[in-house]
């Protein structure tokens, strides 16, 4: 398949995907920080916000790169704006002049609190964080380039992935960490529900929607289709443990603007012939194995 390009290689979506992906398309271009964690990946550049020019037979940008920890933006927003906004700009105009398919990694969070469940692509969007709102911008910029140069758009309202080198700050790391260092399980609120994908199953969509020719602005929620509590994903993950491991909330750990519960609707993905593999223990078991395993690299390289 002809060559593809993908920002943020060394992030958590990005460095699964550029793994999948330089086995099954001729070449993969990556921008990216520091040296390339996955062998195959040619680096370009490694700032969104300054490149000026992509390789010209790049048939798809994959726009990855991107400030993801909702804390963080929340106490630097001019930051995350900065690169969430502005750098998805420069990844377009890039992306316009090479004639490339555009695929770019929004959130479910664009919803904010939903009056009902599930939530489809129709939904109105009501962003309630910082990280949110530029991902909701972020979008706006897609639809305007679509529509202004015809360009093939495809925005992902990515729900919550899960897997092996899920970032410190994602939920069932933190868990899993305070489990595999024998520590009671401390956390905000363990009430609120989400909807988990495996990211298997993540790497299985995007592979289908860069295979799909459709003109325009699409988009397509990417979820599992079902919401589990957080206080369930602990119960789950100290029962692969095999560990006597309590679970506690924290008052002082919860968020003002917490969404109470979020379940995608996939149906939309689902018509182009996408499926889940994984159930959620199936892959809440293969990831607790794979932290268990990695542990003590994960310890010494922190």
């Amino acid at each position: 398949m002809e060559p593809i390009l993908i920002s943020g290689t060394n992030g958590f979506l990005g460095s699964h995907l550029s793994q999948s992906f330089t086995k099954n398309y001729t070449k993969t271009y990556g921008i990216f920080r520091g040296t390339s964690q996955n062998p195959g990946v040619e680096k370009i550049h490694d700032d969104i916000l300054s490149i000026q020019n992509i390789p010209d037979n790049v048939s798809t940008v994959l726009h990855f790169a991107a400030l993801t920890d909702m804390q963080f933006c929340e106490e630097n927003p001019s930051q995350c704006f900065k690169i969430n906004v502005d750098g998805t700009k420069n990844m377009l105009e890039l992306a316009r002049k090479n004639d490339s398919k555009f695929i770019l990694a929004s959130s479910g969070h664009v919803y904010g609190k939903p009056k009902h469940l599930p939530i489809n692509e129709t939904f109105p969007l009501n962003p309630i964080s910082v990280h949110a709102e530029s991902k909701m911008k972020a979008e706006s910029i897609c639809e305007e380039y679509a529509k202004s140069y015809g360009m093939k758009i495809i925005i992902t309202r990515i729900f919550s992935i899960y897997g092996s080198k899920s970032p410190s700050y994602s939920i069932v790391s933190r868990i899993i960490n305070q489990i595999l260092n024998n520590q009671k399980i401390v956390l905000g609120n363990i009430n609120t529900k989400r909807d988990f994908l495996h990211i298997s199953d993540f790497l299985s969509a995007i592979d289908t929607l860069i295979k799909t020719n459709l003109n325009g602005c699409s988009k397509f929620n990417i979820g599992y289709g079902q919401s589990f509590s957080i206080k369930e994903l602990c119960m789950k993950l100290v029962e692969f443990s095999k560990k006597n491991i309590s679970v506690e909330s924290d008052p002082n750990l919860m968020r003002s603007n917490d969404i109470e519960e979020l379940i995608c609707d996939n149906s939309k993905l689902k018509q182009l012939g996408w499926t889940p593999q994984l159930t959620f223990d199936e892959g809440l078991s293969q990831v607790y194995e794979w932290f268990k395993s990695n542990s003590k690299n994960l310890s010494d390289n922190a």
